[in-house]
């Protein structure tokens, strides 16, 4: 039976998962690359509660927080330290 196969039907039964294993490598990393991109920029800061102080304070400054949020946020990141 594998005697009738030509050489391009080799290529085809070789050829197709491969396609199919890389569209799926590259559809997880497209998503991980988004999910990343999506991640607010105060998640982002270090571990260091100072930092990320720091940083809650500037967008609060910015306009970007109102003081509600960076009051809320403020205190989610103290109570975890």
């Amino acid at each position: 039976m594998l005697g009738n196969l030509t050489g391009w039907h080799l290529v085809v039964i070789a050829g197709v998962p491969l396609v199919v294993v890389v569209v799926v490598v590259a559809v997880i990393v497209i998503a991980v690359r988004l999910s990343r991109r999506n991640t607010p920029q105060w998640a982002k800061a270090s571990v260091d509660p100072t930092g990320q102080l720091q940083l809650l304070a500037q967008l609060r400054d910015e306009g970007l927080l109102s003081n509600e949020e960076y009051e809320a946020k403020r205190a989610e990141v103290l109570s975890r330290n």
